[in-house]
């Protein structure tokens, strides 16, 4: 049962590695297919520094320019960023050539936390009347910099020590932390296990320094078809006497009732030991480690 990964989850995988690839270059188009769109669906822009969006024209590169008018809403998002107070945008009318054309947004730093906010900025309409693409639309997160746990807030590698056969069954996880937007306690953190998923949630303690994790939140496919879904779990002594091999439903029962708890320090670094991942489906403990998360 250890590590079994299908061939599919290595294909799916290459092609995510070929698009991820093709969507940072503008795709060429004939004079039949020019098109005029958003290059993305969603940016973030931290606060303390302008970031920006981009709009793209396809086509030969004897297509003329076309002048795009831009609009920007906030309707039906929870949280709106406001023109003007929260950001400024450096235009609203961009001459776009063949390519890429980007667009600064410029947050409005401030000392106060008030989460992060959205707005949706559009295509309105283009002066050449070339076809538009789908995606006409970007999402722009302003991301609050004065947030209560910013100092654990971005990327990590996380150097997994197995109880299973140490050394041998050690893992490197690579995840990333993100606000809650409903509790500043919270973060959502993805890319848990080998394969990397989630999203599960943690709260934090910045008077006692502890991360905590409630037991039994759901990976998803972490390690492949094969395996079934991988749940986080606290690793008793049980689990840890059993880590690689099949655990009893009394064994999963009792580890599931008991929280995962970590330390954290002030330069973003987690420490968390007694971390199982169980494969719920087969009642099997892929394994259970001892983790020191270094911030990138």
């Amino acid at each position: 049962m250890k590590k079994k990964i299908s061939n599919l989850f290595i294909l799916a995988a290459a092609i995510f590695m070929m698009t991820s690839c093709d969507d940072k270059y503008p795709v060429m188009f004939d004079e039949s297919n020019i098109i005029v769109g958003m290059s993305t669906a969603a940016v973030s822009v931290n606060e303390n520094s302008p970031g920006s969006f981009t709009v793209y024209l396809g086509g030969v590169s004897e297509t003329q320019a076309t002048d795009v008018t831009l609009t920007v809403s906030v309707v039906d998002i929870a949280s709106p960023a406001v023109e003007g107070q929260d950001y400024t945008l450096s235009t609203k009318n961009v001459n776009v050539p063949v390519g890429v054309t980007a667009v600064t947004v410029t947050p409005v730093d401030n000392d106060v936390y008030t989460g992060n906010k959205q707005f949706m900025v559009s295509i309105a309409s283009n002066s050449k009347n070339y076809p538009m693409a789908v995606q006409q639309s970007t999402l722009v997160t302003i991301v609050d910099d004065e947030h209560p746990l910013k100092n654990w807030i971005g990327t990590y590698t996380v150097e997994a020590v197995s109880y299973g056969s140490p050394g041998s069954w050690d893992e490197t996880w690579n995840v990333t932390t993100t606000a809650v937007a409903s509790d500043p306690t919270q973060l959502s953190i993805t890319g848990i296990s080998g394969a990397g998923s989630g999203p599960v949630i943690a709260t934090f303690n910045t008077t006692d320094m502890t991360i905590e994790l409630e037991s039994v939140q759901n990976l998803g496919l972490a390690y492949g078809t094969d395996n079934g879904n991988v749940a986080i779990y606290y690793a008793t002594d049980e689990v840890l006497a059993l880590a690689g091999d099949a655990l009893t439903t009394a064994i999963i029962a009792n580890a599931g009732k008991q929280k995962i708890v970590g330390t954290i320090e002030a330069d973003g670094t987690i420490k968390i030991d007694r971390f199982a991942l169980i494969l719920t489906e087969y009642a099997w403990c892929w394994d259970a480690f001892n983790t020191t998360w270094t911030k990138n």
